[in-house]
């Protein structure tokens, strides 16, 4: 299936209203080229000339299939029994009201087409774009470290609005273009067949230069989404690290990178628009010798007795008429090839494979231990970060994990909830391989607090109960509490109801991670894991947050990353990891005594080791 096919499929929810839609465009098409025939008896009221009669040869028109002459000479005999009665201003008077009336049922038709057509292009944008975030959402966290935020935001933002247009539209375009087309080549081909060669022959040609130009356009629309990617992820690196770009002086260095993106893009969007600017000039050329041709042939014709020349006047029409959908035909190309290049960019994404959510479908238990079993985990093939890691951990113990600098500790903790898969070995729940368990019901037995609190920008209710649906106000209020935040919270003007800001802009780094801790206490987890929580707090911070650590971790298994070894001296466990290796575990007192990586560590913190 091609990627435009495969965009095509969001269409057939709908399909009820597309029947709609199809009626509509039909008979917009057909009243259009209803229209057209209009032209020879309009003429010959206007120079009060009588009908010929319905039967009566239009010249070098080819015959009609038997029924369609029959249908024809018994509308055409109705019609003109009814616009020739009567004087000449009576002909004239019905002529203008049937004019009048034929244009307002046929854009009647083109409003209701024009309603429909706009309602189902959305609908299915917006699967599209519900889809492409979902899918976002179920990405694994080793995708977010090789594509740049950017790049997402761009397939969500830019790729999906290319699209606009490009499904229903399209669609509509096609049925409603092709139909007044074949109605006017109809009209041309009872007119005279040779006239209509002489059309035809130029057909091929616009064909294969509308192609040609379409393969150049596809090519160059991708290259200038992907330049659009780029710059998106510039700014929005740039927006997300303003604070480093102006304490660093680098406003200049950034400005010039921002620069390379933008231009770069712009080339590509200019060259693009360039083979797009080549479809409708060239189409237009074609037509327009095409209608020389005739005017200089049909009147040659119309001279010699071969054709009316009010039949020659709808003729003429008919061509240019018709040229209006063939060139609309000829955009549509462009349109497809540009929004087929977005659709290929959002159908990359959509087929890179997601976390295996429900594995087995076993709900996760954890009432006996976690274990690490030969454990080895590597972010590119040959380079290792977690080497052979076996330990065991009761439930209820707390365990911390030290070691210096890219041992391997946050990837250790980034392992329980299965944010990575293992490259070898195996972690168990009570014996379970955690792999073999629902996402969802290992994740839930989880709550997690990191250095880099995350916070959106949302309510300080919302925050805290974010993960927690249903937690009422006396619940959160009670987590606040106990996670020392109560007090700072009842500060603000607005309480709980107070917006944090962007990423918790308008709090310090200790509210936020009392607030992480608020959250993680509503959520009332087996497991816990602080990740470098307190590292990066000031003493009176620190403290608070700590006492709140201290309050949630009673009865709870918890895993804490320190760099600060002063405040895991009770942890029931200490992991000591060194170049991707459990080198060490024990007591901090045993580990003190063995006087090995967790000694060194401590002397270089505190200049003894003393327990």
């Amino acid at each position: 299936m091609n990627t435009y096919q495969r965009l095509l499929g969001y269409v057939r929810p709908y399909w009820k209203r597309l029947v709609l839609l199809s009626i509509t465009v039909t008979m917009f098409a057909s009243l259009s080229g209803v229209s057209l025939t209009l032209i020879p008896p309009f003429l010959r009221v206007i120079l009060d000339k009588e009908p010929p009669a319905a039967s009566a040869p239009s010249g070098e028109g080819l015959p009609l299939p038997a029924w369609m002459e029959s249908a024809r000479v018994d509308v055409k005999t109705a019609f003109e029994g009814w616009m020739y009665a009567g004087d000449a201003n009576e002909r004239r008077a019905r002529f203008i009201i049937a004019l009048i009336s034929l244009m307002l049922v046929k854009n009647i038709f083109g409003y209701i087409q024009t309603y429909f057509t706009e309602y189902l292009e959305q609908r299915v944008l917006f699967r599209v774009r519900r889809d492409i975030y979902g899918h976002i959402l179920d990405l694994p966290l080793s995708y977010f470290d090789r594509e740049r935020a950017g790049h997402l935001i761009s397939r969500v933002t830019n790729d999906v609005s290319m699209l606009h247009g490009a499904v229903i539209g399209v669609a509509a375009s096609v049925m409603r273009n092709v139909l007044m087309t074949l109605l006017a080549v109809v009209i041309i081909l009872t007119v005279s067949w040779r006239l209509t060669l002489l059309v035809v022959c130029i057909i091929p040609i616009n064909v294969l230069l509308m192609d040609l130009v379409g393969r150049k356009l596809r090519g160059r629309s991708r290259r200038a989404q992907e330049g659009m990617a780029d710059m998106t992820a510039s700014l929005e690196e740039t927006i997300g690290g303003v604070r480093l770009v102006k304490a660093f002086g680098t406003r200049e260095q950034e400005e010039a990178r921002f620069g390379r993106y933008s231009y770069r893009h712009m080339m590509q969007f200019i060259k693009m628009k360039l083979y797009a600017a080549l479809s409708a000039p060239t189409s237009e050329l074609l037509g327009t010798t095409s209608f020389a041709v005739v005017l200089w042939y049909g009147g040659h014709r119309v001279l010699a007795g071969g054709i009316p020349a009010e039949n020659l006047v709808m003729f003429v029409a008919a061509m240019l008429f018709v040229i209006t959908p063939l060139k609309n035909l000829s955009k549509l190309s462009t349109v497809v090839q540009q929004a087929n290049a977005s659709a290929q960019r959002v159908f990359d994404l959509l087929d890179v494979p997601g976390e295996p959510l429900d594995r087995g479908g076993r709900e996760a238990v954890f009432e006996r231990e976690l274990r690490f079993e030969h454990v080895n985990f590597e972010y590119e093939r040959g380079e290792p970060v977690l080497r052979d890691v076996s330990v065991s951990v009761a439930r209820g113990e707390v365990v911390a994990i030290v070691g210096s600098s890219g041992a391997g500790k946050t990837t250790f903790v980034d392992l329980i909830p299965r944010f990575y898969q293992p490259s070898g070995g195996r972690i168990t729940l009570d014996g379970v391989d955690t792999r073999e368990v629902s996402l969802s019901s290992l994740r839930a037995l989880m709550g997690i607090v990191t250095q880099d609190t995350i916070l959106f920008n949302d309510t300080i209710a919302n925050n805290i109960a974010y993960g927690s649906a249903g937690a009422t106000r006396e619940q959160i209020e009670n987590a606040a509490r106990t996670a020392n935040a109560h007090d700072f919270i009842t500060g603000f003007t607005h309480g709980y109801d107070t917006v944090v800001g962007d990423r918790g802009a308008q709090l310090s780094g200790g509210q936020k991670q009392r607030l992480a801790i608020a959250r993680a206490i509503l959520r009332d987890p087996q497991i816990l894991i602080f990740d470098e929580a307190t590292s990066a707090l000031d003493s009176e911070s620190e403290r608070l947050v700590q006492d709140a650590m201290d309050r949630l971790l009673e009865g709870r298994t918890t895993f804490v990353i320190a760099h600060r070894l002063s405040t895991i001296r009770h942890a029931d466990k200490i992991l000591v990891l060194d170049r991707g290796c459990l080198t060490e575990h024990g007591t901090h007192v045993e580990l003190l005594e063995r006087r090995g990586v967790y000694h060194r560590l401590y002397q270089l913190q505190f200049g003894h080791a003393t327990a």
